[in-house]
């Protein structure tokens, strides 16, 4: 976890993180910034588009700078990054908190998984009582679908093929195919 006299002492705190975390690492960013310190958000991988509304989006780099004297691995769920802004009094202002709505959403699968639980809706309840927009949460990570969405679902529909007297349908898709239309396969 994040260790807070690391972060005290630093110049020049990098946060390096991948996409799945990228809206933690937003909040880790937004706390980091209070303290009046040079920050830089790596983020090695292309972060999900669904995530361009978070306050830092724009301001990933691709490589760690040569100038930042520590370097953050951001990788905890939600609850963990709460516990720890609890546990060292840190304030969580209204950026801070709709990025860990933004990372609880998207870890709970928009509050549809099956091991949601209480402990996640309370979490919910009180980002949203910190003005976390979550209005804006959902918005772009549960109702927007992606152009390579679509182009995905011409390719799968063109590459149907029927068998069994048209009751089963056999698909497939190339790496190509998934290259060409800027998606991946777990999409």
């Amino acid at each position: 976890m994040i260790n807070f006299q690391t972060i005290k002492a630093a110049k020049h705190i990098c946060i390096r993180t991948q996409s799945d975390s990228f809206a933690n690492a937003s909040a880790v960013y937004t706390y980091i910034l209070t303290l009046h310190k040079k920050v830089s958000l790596v983020s090695p991988e292309p972060v999900d588009v669904k995530f361009s509304f978070l306050p830092w989006f724009d301001k990933k780099r691709d490589i760690v700078p040569s100038s930042a004297d520590v370097v953050l691995d951001i990788s905890c769920k939600t609850k963990e990054l709460y516990d720890f802004f609890i546990t060292n009094q840190i304030k969580i202002n209204k950026k801070m908190a709709t990025s860990l709505y933004a990372s609880l959403l998207k870890e709970n699968n928009g509050f549809h998984k099956r091991d949601t639980d209480g402990i996640d809706f309370a979490l919910a309840s009180e980002l949203i009582s910190l003005d976390a927009e979550y209005k804006l949460c959902h918005e772009y990570l549960n109702a927007r679908v992606g152009l390579y969405e679509f182009r995905l679902k011409a390719v799968l529909f063109k590459n149907f093929v029927l068998t069994d007297d048209a009751k089963a349908v056999e698909v497939f898709i190339s790496d190509d195919e998934l290259k060409e239309i800027g998606s991946k396969l777990s999409d």
